[in-house]
């Protein structure tokens, strides 16, 4: 409704007299709208009508012995005024508007989403060369015909979903997870170490057991046979299942320089501004040759688009630029030695196989230059794996 008013345009008035809602009276016998109306005191009030009503209350306020002041007009003739003053800034705007109902018709941006295996440089590649990129007639686009590809082009999807919102292409991926190791009752499997140890728990639940609690035995050794013997019977072959702890060991060691080149940041930096039109670029600088030296490049695209359905083909990239300096000095020992502390006991929990650390020591020492940390543990942890009979 107000969009209404304001594009037939109103005016507010004030009416004061001896009896101001006599006039009012009037105005409903000559069918005349008005709305919001408010009494100021007891002989003025004010209300909103139409514009073109105002000249007929001019002429009605003498029957009602009142007098009628205007106060504000709104829309109406004021916007066509106002327009025909603005005629090259509407313009523009319905260019701009224009522009961006054309837009909305191609791709321009595509966003990724689930894939760690695959970069998103990768994913992109393999969704322009099933149809889908940057520049696309959306309606042209065939979803069910760009992921039949994607997942026969590949061996690391397992699905792919494609939805298609203004100039935005969103892409969500699965990634395909290797098939677990399931055995079947009837197929014939022993256990075997998968670590050397001392045996500190067996627990057989299928097959005959080739070791006991106490034993040392080294990686690739019989621990629990799928062959069971009988005194009355022919041998009977299952799939042997067991959990086996052990205590095993580990050493590990790591090795870093005790000198290594530092960076030293020049004062101030050097920026670029360049305008992306689709697959073109223009440059607002004429050397395009890098810094004398070293120097850091930091890149930032921003594309041009209103929320995240209208974008256009026009993108500003600003690389700044900012020149260092190597310099050959002591490495930081003590952050060092944290640092290679940390991936070594990293390294050593990705090792065990459903187990926990018992004991761990660190010792560090230097030679040739060079610092090492070697990490020394003692682990319990299940070292049983299946291997074919």
């Amino acid at each position: 409704m107000r969009l209404y008013d304001t594009a037939r345009g109103t005016v507010t008035v004030k009416i004061y007299g001896a009896e101001p809602e006599k006039l009012l009276n009037i105005m409903s016998e000559y069918g005349i709208e008005f709305w919001d109306t408010t009494p100021c005191d007891d002989f003025c009030i004010i209300t909103t009508l139409p514009s073109r009503h105002y000249p007929t209350l001019l002429g009605l306020c003498g029957r009602a012995g009142c007098e009628v002041e205007l106060i504000k007009e709104h829309g109406g003739k004021r916007i066509i005024y106002a327009a025909r003053r603005r005629a090259v800034l509407l313009a523009a705007l319905a260019l701009c508007c224009t522009l961006l109902a054309l837009s909305s018709l191609f791709v321009w941006r595509i966003e990724t989403e689930g894939n760690s295996e695959l970069s998103d440089a990768e994913l992109l590649r393999m969704l322009e060369g099933a149809g889908l990129g940057s520049g696309c007639f959306t309606p042209s686009i065939d979803t069910d015909g760009i992921r039949s590809k994607m997942l026969l082009g590949s061996d690391k999807l397992s699905w792919v979903g494609i939805s298609v919102s203004g100039s935005t292409a969103h892409v969500t991926v699965h990634e395909r997870v290797d098939v677990p190791d399931i055995r079947t009752k009837d197929e014939r499997s022993s256990v075997y170490a998968g670590k050397s140890g001392i045996i500190t728990k067996l627990s057989v639940m299928e097959g005959s057991p080739a070791a006991s609690v106490g034993d040392t035995v080294v990686q690739g050794e019989l621990i629990v046979s799928g062959e069971m013997l009988s005194e009355t019977a022919e041998p009977r072959f299952v799939a042997a299942k067991a959990v086996v702890e052990a205590r095993t060991w580990y050493e590990l060691c790591g090795v870093t320089p005790l000198y290594e080149y530092k960076k030293t940041q020049s004062d101030g930096e050097n920026r670029r501004i360049s305008l992306i039109v689709g697959k073109n670029r223009i440059n607002f600088y004429s050397d395009s040759r890098n810094l004398d030296g070293s120097c850091d490049k930091i890149n930032k695209l921003r594309m041009l688009s209103l929320g995240t359905y209208f974008a256009l083909p026009v993108s500003l990239n600003v690389t700044a630029t900012k020149s260092f300096e190597l310099e050959y000095a002591e490495t930081d020992r003590a952050a060092a030695v944290s640092r290679m502390k940390l991936t070594l006991q990293k390294r050593l929990e990705e090792n065990l196989c459903d187990g926990k650390i018992v004991d761990m020591t660190f010792t560090v020492s230097e030679s040739d230059e060079l610092l090492y940390v070697t990490l020394r543990a003692e682990c319990i942890e299940n070292i049983a794996i299946n291997g074919e009979l």
